[in-house]
């Protein structure tokens, strides 16, 4: 009875104290299905996170394909009469194209030293770098210096009074808007209002000596001063177009003979000239130019108004004292005082070198 009531004691202890036994449990295999170990303390339960509030996703922007790199060109021009293009950088490579003087292209940079890379209708090319300038500059003409020695009618060489030094005849032609940058040029052959009705200098260019040219740079300078600005109607003019104008006038007072000598225009050592006045207007002269009646003449001046008289002698005195002299049968032309000591020449204007300003150690006009 005491063992009894023992028993029920223990098992009301235990069951106060919470500890309960239950069978272990079987799976359908027989194994017993693992129970998780038991934790010493239990871990808080996290508070769940807030819930965002839901936003619009944005609308995707397609990503653009990647474009080739456009190519950075810029416009040139050539300088020469002709220029080859060429598949590569190299003198040896095939000639692809040409182009002539002022035919412009589109350079992307230098290639090396000596070559640009260009793009011409639609192909890459290379082509000399000395030979192309930017699109927009100006070009002036200048033929570097020659040396020949005099010679007599019959070709024999002429000599010094020592009769052992060869005479030497020289040339060095420069574009005057270099040195007279206000200058108006109205080259009169270049055109086909000149009296043979006809173009005859292919590609005007208005050359003269380089000792000339400063003469003349000298008496413009003058002029300025005093409110006027010069006029060029004729500079450098080739042979071959002394005989064209001679053979029409055939009056050696008007033209020179080059049958049997030169003008001075054909040693470019001449000028034809007239003044602008402040009002962008010509002064009043005797004739209009390359007029070819005896009112030209100097001797001829009582027919001329006293306004003309008065420019005529203006120009003139400021002509000579630069260093030019006149000739008596046209009020508009004159000559170096050193005309003899330069080369008559044949050189076709087209023929003469251009260069830009920079190239040739002048600042831009």
């Amino acid at each position: 009875m005491k063992r009894t009531i023992a028993i029920l004691l223990l098992v009301l202890m235990l069951t106060a104290a919470g500890c309960v036994f239950a069978p272990d449990k079987q799976t359908d295999s027989g194994t017993p299905e693992p129970s998780a170990p038991a934790e010493e303390t239990s871990a808080p339960t996290p508070s769940p996170a807030p819930t965002a509030v839901p936003t619009e996703a944005p609308t995707p922007v397609p990503t653009a394909e990647p474009s080739a790199t456009p190519l950075v060109t810029a416009q040139y021009k050539c300088r020469v009469n002709d220029l080859n293009l060429r598949s590569a950088p190299d003198i040896n490579s095939s000639v692809i194209a040409q182009i002539h003087y002022e035919d412009r292209i589109s350079v992307i940079g230098p290639e090396n030293d000596q070559f640009l890379k260009a793009i011409y209708d639609g192909q890459i090319c290379y082509c000399y770098t000395n030979y192309l300038v930017p699109a927009n500059e100006e070009l002036y003409g200048y033929l570097p210096p020659m040396y020949e020695y005099a010679k007599d009618a019959q070709g024999n060489i002429i000599y010094e009074d020592d009769g052992v030094t060869p005479v030497t005849l020289t040339s060095e032609l420069i574009d005057v808007r270099l040195l007279i940058p206000d200058i108006e040029v109205y080259q009169i052959f270049g055109t086909d209002k000149n009296f043979t009705g006809k173009v005859l200098y292919e590609r005007p260019v208005p050359v003269l000596q380089v000792p000339t040219a400063r003469k003349l740079a000298e008496a413009a300078k003058r002029f300025r001063r005093d409110g006027y600005t010069l006029k060029l109607y004729d500079s450098y003019r080739p042979k071959s177009v002394q005989f064209i104008l001679y053979d029409i006038v055939q009056n050696s007072a008007y033209i020179a003979n080059p049958y049997n000598s030169a003008s001075n225009h054909n040693r470019a050592a001449a000028v034809d000239i007239t003044l602008i006045g402040p009002d962008g207007k010509e002064l009043e002269f005797p004739t209009p130019m390359h007029t070819f009646t005896k009112r030209v003449y100097r001797t001829s001046r009582d027919e001329w108004t006293p306004e003309q008289q008065r420019n005529v002698d203006y120009m003139t005195n400021v002509m000579l004292e630069s260093g030019f002299k006149l000739i008596n049968t046209e009020w508009w032309h004159f000559s170096d005082v050193d005309y003899p000591s330069f080369i008559v020449m044949d050189i076709n204007m087209k023929d003469i070198p251009r260069y830009t300003a920079s190239q040739l150690g002048f600042d831009t006009p």
